[in-house]
């Protein structure tokens, strides 16, 4: 028995029985750990009993057997790798009948069958008190308490082993429910772990497949952006073939320098066409940029510019765009999600636009952050930049307002709008720590405010 143990049972040994009680149930509501639990309750029935050894055997129902949870005294350590069938021994007698035994001398008691247990612990069992542990009338195991020291068990120390066991019963019930949510929990977590990978990587695949669904619906327009200056430099370069050609024959130098000077202007109009295709392909890899994996500060400028390139032929000879640019610094972001939101509002600003119209961008840096519609604020110490979208388009509705950033919602009909972009971009902005909100009038346009923070 450990010193305390034995101190304890100094203290407690003359106490009176409901304080001894009042003391145990305090300990079994310290923990919800079974043998933490039980190791503490034994602690104090070894106390109490002034007993040489004492243990609890759980029942395990799946072998219909009584085996050693928590074990002290001479030897007890090898006790957790025996057990005893239920209905035999003393211990199994007392699961199976849930009738208290108290023996005086083991050794001369035929209903006792532990002498394997004696040879295998080297201990030397004289007296016996055990006692069922049962809760709503079903025995879940056996306290068993032997060698009293001051004399045999008496029937006050058995009414209290048996009120110690009744409330042991009821922490033990208690701590495997405890036991069994705990492993509910872990098992429901890690469901939720799996679940929230997978749904992480669904919405990365939503992101890229919106991406280049957006990229896809630009084809044409880009193709034909660049076929016009392509074609220019094609059908020039057939002229300045000509022109030296001319030049190589001319009756004089003056009608040489004519046909050089042709060729001249002709490369010029070249020179204009291929930046212009330059232009694009710049655009296009600012606006894919496929080599960034990593959040980096990034030019928010430099996006737009880069998304209108690319978006020009939605609003050529038709959308005027203003641009009224502030002073911003750089935000830290993936500068590539950024840029498909841009353009998946400004594909639908174009599209709400029936005929001429007007599309303006203005942007803005608070170096204190800037409030959001609900009350929030958008950015720290280094405060947010803050991105306006509007159009004088159709508008939209307020019953479909509430709704347009809801995943598989859109009011372009069957086959032509997926649901999916305004969603993506709300998941984009939400990421970034920012926040995306929409302001529309029916008839008169929308206006989408992004909101990002500077800082990760």
């Amino acid at each position: 028995m450990t010193a305390e143990a034995t101190d304890l049972g100094e203290r407690t040994r003359h106490a009176d029985p409901l304080e001894t009680l009042t003391a145990v149930a305090a300990a079994l509501c310290g923990t919800l750990h079974l043998r933490e639990l039980l190791a503490e309750m034994m602690s104090h029935v070894a106390a109490v009993m002034d007993a040489e050894a004492c243990s609890v055997m759980l029942v395990d129902e799946p072998t219909r057997t009584l085996r050693w949870e928590v074990a002290l005294g001479e030897g007890s350590g090898k006790l957790h790798t025996l057990s005893v069938p239920i209905g035999q021994g003393i211990s199994g007698g007392v699961a199976a009948t849930a009738t208290a035994v108290r023996i005086a001398d083991a050794y001369t008691d035929p209903r006792w069958d532990g002498r394997r247990y004696d040879e295998a612990t080297g201990f030397t069992t004289h007296s016996i008190l055990c006692v069922p542990m049962l809760t709503r009338g079903k025995v879940v195991g056996v306290v068993q308490v032997l060698n009293r020291r001051g004399g045999p068990f008496t029937d006050d120390d058995q009414r209290l082993l048996e009120a110690l066991a009744s409330m042991g019963a009821v922490a033990v019930e208690n701590a495997r429910l405890y036991e069994n949510l705990e492993q509910k929990v872990e098992a429901r977590t890690a469901e939720l772990t799996r679940t929230l990978v997978e749904l992480r990587a669904t919405q990365t695949q939503l992101v890229q497949s919106e991406k280049m669904a957006a990229l896809g619906a630009l084809v044409a327009g880009v193709a034909h952006e660049i076929n016009t200056p392509l074609g220019a430099v094609t059908s020039n370069t057939d002229l300045v073939t000509r022109a030296l050609q001319k030049a190589k024959t001319a009756t004089d130098a003056a009608q040489a320098a004519r046909f050089l000077e042709r060729a001249a202007e002709v490369m010029d109009v070249s020179r204009e066409a291929c930046r212009r295709i330059a232009e694009i392909v710049r655009s296009l890899r600012n606006f894919s940029r496929l080599d960034e994996a990593e959040r980096k500060p990034a030019d928010v400028h430099e996006g737009l510019t880069s998304t209108l390139t690319l978006a020009a032929h939605l609003m050529k000879n038709r959308i005027t765009v203003h641009r009224e640019f502030g002073d911003l610094p750089q935000v830290d972001c993936h500068a590539n999600q950024l840029n498909q939101v841009f353009l998946n509002v400004l594909t639908n600003a174009a599209h709400a636009i029936d005929g001429p119209g007007e599309i303006t961008i203005r942007t803005r840096y608070e170096a204190a952050g800037v409030p959001a519609a609900d009350g929030a604020r958008i950015g720290g110490a280094r405060g947010a930049v803050t991105i306006d979208i509007s159009d004088s388009g159709c508008g939209i509705a307020p019953e479909h307002l509430r709704k347009i950033f809801d995943p598989g919602f859109t009011t372009k009909g069957v086959g032509v709008g997926t649901g999916l972009g305004l969603a993506i971009c709300y998941r984009i902005i939400n990421d970034h720590h920012g926040r995306i909100e929409a302001h529309s009038t029916v008839g008169k346009g929308t206006t989408f405010r992004i909101l990002l923070p500077v800082g990760a």
